[in-house]
């Protein structure tokens, strides 16, 4: 009987160590929807109708939408994810993520994650596309449906500043935040998904869990092993399909 136990225990440990190392998570990366953007930038931009046909081939394909925080306690704590579980991610805080995608995502009851420049609140005229509100994101925020985390400040490549410039991108988005929203701040996207060593643990430093990069030439996955301040995400073209979409992140490789 002693011996089954030990057997029993032994399988436990092996089928949980499986599930930890194969676990596949995409990270889609989205900026602005915009039904009358220019062909030449479709990694940027796309039509609300793309966008609805890529969340729903989401759907149709059995993904289901998850946050950093599901990630993070899968890591730490062993919590179960999903068994297709898929990242969704803006950069920058456009003011279309809130009249058009939020509503979107909360209809499909779905959930996604929008990086802000803390610098750029509100700001309509000076930029080539409004951003929402420090109100409107308290909305998106409360709804459960969307996580704000940060982008930095002035969205500067922060492999080019000096470590105070880098120390007051990194923490003042993150305080910004943190004291408009009421929330803890722990996932960082670089601006144009650039970093290099010093900045990754400046990053540390200031208290974020998990950062994002961008990965465009080969789309990868992540997996348990994969380093979480180098997270890779794959970009959400305009204009494909999303069957398209869901072959893309089906051949996806690991990065580890």
């Amino acid at each position: 009987m002693k011996k089954l136990i030990m057997l029993f225990v032994a399988l436990f440990i092996v089928q949980n160590t499986c599930y930890a190392t194969e676990i596949r998570l995409p990270i889609l990366m989205y900026h602005n929807i915009n039904d009358e953007y220019e062909s030449h930038s479709t990694n940027v931009e796309m039509s609300t109708d793309d966008f609805i046909s890529q969340m729903m081939a989401l759907k149709d394909a059995g993904y289901t939408a998850v946050l950093f925080e599901d990630y993070i306690n899968y890591l730490n704590y062993g919590t179960q994810l999903p068994e297709k579980p898929v990242l969704i991610t803006f950069d920058d805080g456009y003011l279309n993520n809130y009249t058009v995608a939020f509503p979107i995502l909360k209809q499909l009851g779905m959930k996604a994650t929008i990086f802000i420049v803390t610098g750029r609140m509100g700001v309509d005229g000076v930029v080539t596309y409004p951003h929402f509100t420090w109100e409107q994101a308290k909305i998106m925020e409360d709804s459960g449906v969307i996580d704000i985390q940060s982008h930095t400040h002035y969205h500067s490549e922060l492999v080019n500043l000096s470590k105070n410039d880098l120390v007051l991108e990194l923490r003042k988005s993150k305080y910004l935040i943190e004291k408009n929203l009421g929330k803890k701040v722990n996932v960082l996207a670089y601006p144009y998904g650039f970093s290099n060593e010093t900045v990754r643990n400046e990053a540390r430093i200031a208290g974020y869990d998990v950062c994002v990069e961008i990965n465009d030439k080969i789309p990868k996955v992540n997996s348990s092993e994969s380093n979480q301040f180098k997270l890779c995400r794959i970009t959400a073209y305009g204009g494909v399909s999303g069957k398209s979409l869901i072959n893309t992140i089906e051949g996806a490789v690991y990065e580890n």
